[in-house]
């Protein structure tokens, strides 16, 4: 999973970057059409290839078939409940949201009104990843799975919709992983036994009076994950989370970073509460 959130990160650098190089221009919106279309064009083109070839090794290396659907074991559609307990379809949804975040942003950026930015983040994010579901229709081992396919809508549509309502402005979706921890599995991004997916909350979107300062860097978080790769049990976790966009910065590069680094559960005090109870100083 390092090596997924760094090919992640890094392509939405690329993104960002496309878009900043021009930010001393005084109006974006003055652009001809076509050489926004171009840029917003030459971005996509960039993380479908980075894409790849981070895919490629971590998925395409089994036998080439024909096109088929991804099944389970008793020959139902992979929608949910599979060998790793659904995890990988949170999965989705966090790189889902990543890519629709950034196409959002590079939009915005390249001149487009906020409703069209909204559906082309939408659009090219699921493109995207609808495009590798396809591809894993193609290999032996893998297939098109209904359920990854849905999850990419999910986290695509709430990566966009919490830039229109504000009542989701207070919610986050982020990633941990254990980088201390031994690697469980031939590839890091298989390696769920190692990961944990969260749902953050920032409490002082509950007062409407005066906050106290310091609860703004604050969230409150609802982890799920998976224990050993044998018995792979859900868990969930309870868990503080540290609100990284509330740190005034004032270049948009570092509103940015922040940004997309808030994208991800750093290390704080937590609480399993199933299968049991367990409460950890720091957990990773």
């Amino acid at each position: 999973m390092n090596k997924c959130i760094f090919i992640f990160l890094t392509l939405a650098a690329m993104l960002h970057a496309q878009a900043d190089s021009t930010e001393s221009k005084p109006s974006r919106v003055s652009l001809p059409s076509y050489i926004q279309h171009m840029e917003y064009g030459a971005a996509t083109l960039g993380a479908i290839g980075g894409l790849y070839l981070f895919a490629d090794e971590a998925y395409y290396q089994d036998k080439r078939v024909p096109f088929h659907w991804a099944r389970h074991y008793d020959g139902s559609l992979d929608w949910f409940d599979n060998a790793f307990r659904g995890i990988d379809k949170f999965g989705h949804m966090f790189s889902a949201g990543l890519f629709a975040d950034n196409f959002y942003f590079l939009a915005l950026h390249l001149g487009y009104s906020k409703q069209a930015a909204s559906a082309m983040a939408f659009g090219s994010a699921v493109t995207i990843l609808g495009a590798m579901e396809i591809w894993d229709a193609h290999f032996e081992h893998w297939g098109f799975s209904p359920g990854d396919f849905l999850a990419n809508l999910i986290g695509a549509a709430f990566s966009v919709a919490r830039h229109h309502y504000p009542i989701l402005q207070g919610l986050n979706y982020k990633v941990s992983y254990d980088f201390l921890a031994a690697q469980t599995a031939n590839h890091s991004v298989h390696d769920y036994e190692n990961m944990e997916f969260w749902l953050t909350f920032n409490p002082a979107k509950l007062f409407t009076g005066e906050q106290p300062g310091w609860l703004r860097y604050l969230n409150l978080a609802l982890g799920f994950g998976v224990n050993s790769r044998t018995k792979r049990e859900p868990e969930l976790y309870v868990a503080l989370d540290y609100n990284l966009e509330a740190f005034p910065v004032h270049t948009k590069w570092l509103r940015w970073l922040l940004h997309n680094i808030n994208r991800y559960h750093f290390p704080a005090p937590a609480i399993r509460i199933s299968p049991d109870y367990i409460a950890y100083g720091i957990f990773f």
